[in-house]
């Protein structure tokens, strides 16, 4: 039996407010996935291991592949962290609004 196959069965008896529920959440996976091969890109396109940028970021290297592989909580401090340590802005969009971060 497939994943997907097992998430149908699982949503025929879902109420309507657990399947929100579950949408929000898969949603959340999706974005930290997201950023997680974002800073993975950047951060072997300037040709440094993990290792090494975690040293620069004052985390652990195994910290910095929970959140590579999208399974840590991002907090915006961490993100600035990366961004500065790879000397790149870093972009937020907030809806209409969109704000560049540059390091310090």
């Amino acid at each position: 039996m497939k994943f997907s196959d097992l998430d149908e069965a699982a949503g025929r008896d879902e109420t309507v407010a657990e399947r929100d529920m579950h949408d929000r959440h898969r949603a959340v996976l999706r974005a930290a996935l997201r950023a997680g091969i974002a800073i993975r890109d950047a951060r072997e396109e300037a040709g440094l291991t993990q290792t090494e940028l975690a040293a620069r970021i004052g985390i652990a290297q195994s910290a910095l592949s929970r959140i590579e592989a999208g399974r840590a909580n991002l907090t915006l401090g961490t993100l600035q962290r990366v961004t500065e340590a790879l000397d790149l802005p870093l972009r937020l969009a907030v809806g209409t609004h969109d704000i560049t971060i540059t390091a310090a």
